[in-house]
């Protein structure tokens, strides 16, 4: 009797929201504020800006700018960058810096606690990962045939910590996790080895 309560709440709910409009799987504008947009923005245009000083000063081993290992990533930021300022624009428009501290107080609603938790738990292992990628530094290579695989630190630390991360927030097994992780891995590691010429962070 208790499950077809639930389900007749459940129905009632969905129909409330899309006599609304459909907003997808999940509310993103309810669940943002102008404030939360204003520091997404400033956060995301600093690592932008941090990208492209790094990828203007990769030595360049060919001629020509078209051909620089950086181009690519510089390309990125600069318009990743361009989105965070009109992401910030927009934030301050509508009071985006109004009470901009009271976004770090702990938060009422226990799932908002948590999101917030898994958020910085995945910032957290997103800074480990790319930290042991520079420190971690070696490469192996497997002659097959006439041709060699190559493999680096970059491959050996990715693999494993993406794994773990897929675990946490995707919640499949970790076979499948693992999987999906070395094809990933493996697949941007070719495609810059093989098919731009390009080395992999953490191999000097």
């Amino acid at each position: 009797m208790s499950t077809d309560r639930n389900s007749d709440a459940f129905i009632e709910q969905a129909k409330a929201r899309l006599a609304s409009g459909f907003v997808g799987e999940e509310d993103i504008e309810a669940a943002s504020t102008p404030q939360k947009d204003l520091i997404s923005a400033c956060v995301i245009g600093a690592l932008c800006i941090g990208a492209m000083v790094l990828a203007w000063k990769m030595p360049d081993p060919g001629r020509s700018v078209f051909t620089h290992p950086g181009l690519l990533p510089f390309v990125v930021s600069l318009t990743m960058l361009a989105m965070a300022i009109g992401l910030g624009a927009r934030a301050l428009r509508e009071g985006g810096a109004k009470n901009l501290l009271g976004v770090f107080a702990r938060p009422a609603d226990p799932e908002e606690r948590e999101y917030r938790w898994r958020s910085w738990l995945l910032i957290v292992f997103v800074i480990a990962l790319v930290v042991a990628i520079d420190v971690v530094t070696f490469r192996i290579r497997i002659p097959v045939g006439d041709f060699v695989l190559r493999l680096s630190s970059f491959e050996c630390v990715a693999i494993p910590m993406v794994t773990v991360i897929m675990k946490i927030y995707w919640g499949r097994s970790w076979w499948r996790c693992f999987a999906v992780a070395t094809a990933a891995a493996l697949l941007l590691a070719s495609a810059f080895r093989y098919g731009f010429k390009i080395p992999m962070p953490g191999v000097y």
